[in-house]
């Protein structure tokens, strides 16, 4: 079983235990208000000759114990300073990307969920060869469709997760797929915070 064929089953297991739930029985009482979080995850990397700054910003919103949406966005740039082992050309490259989606994360199990995550990605690259005096700009765009699994714990105080998800489109304009022959695993990690709306009261 391939790791599409693996996630399209875990998906469809989880929709029916989440379906099969006595809705009347509460799991997990902090969630009785449902409470709207802001939060995300933030990727932060670099080495010799390169950086790399990433956030994912979310709005979530839990509708019950076994149901969340949310919307959410994709900030990242990179920059690479190298020097070609081949020709000794010395260039540069940066590439911005800015993406859209929204999600469903299903807890078919406490501290257990499952994510699908349509979104669409714009990637803007710039590089410049410097031995050579040339350069060059291009972009692209994808549509994107996640799924996958994680581990988290979500109260009225918060929420923090770790997942692993796998863009089941492959488009080759993928920023998941760019630059590979397939499409890499994306793991993920974030956490948020509530927000206190104020609450209207009736006389």
């Amino acid at each position: 079983m391939n790791l599409k064929s693996l996630l399209i089953f875990t998906l469809t297991c989880s929709v029916i235990i989440c379906t099969a739930q006595d809705k009347t029985v509460i799991t997990n009482n902090d969630l009785i208000y449902k409470p709207l979080y802001f939060g995300g995850g933030i990727v932060l990397g670099g080495g010799p000759g390169s950086f790399q700054l990433g956030l994912n910003p979310e709005l979530v919103k839990s509708y019950n114990e076994h149901i969340d949406l949310g919307v959410a966005m994709n900030l990242y740039y990179s920059n690479y300073h190298n020097t070609s082992l081949v020709s000794g050309d010395s260039y540069k490259s940066t590439n911005t990307q800015f993406g859209m989606g929204a999600f469903v994360r299903a807890w078919p199990l406490e501290q257990f969920f499952v994510q699908v995550q349509p979104e669409y990605n714009w990637t803007f690259t710039n590089a410049k060869n410097f031995s050579q005096g040339t350069s060059g700009s291009a972009s692209v765009s994808a549509t994107s469709f996640l799924a996958g699994i994680g581990y988290g714990h979500r109260s009225e105080n918060g929420f923090s997760y770790f997942s692993i998800m796998y863009d089941l489109v492959d488009d080759p304009k993928s920023p998941y797929r760019m630059g590979q022959l397939t499409a890499q695993p994306i793991f993920r990690a974030g956490f948020g915070f509530p927000i206190h709306l104020p609450i209207s009261k009736h006389p």
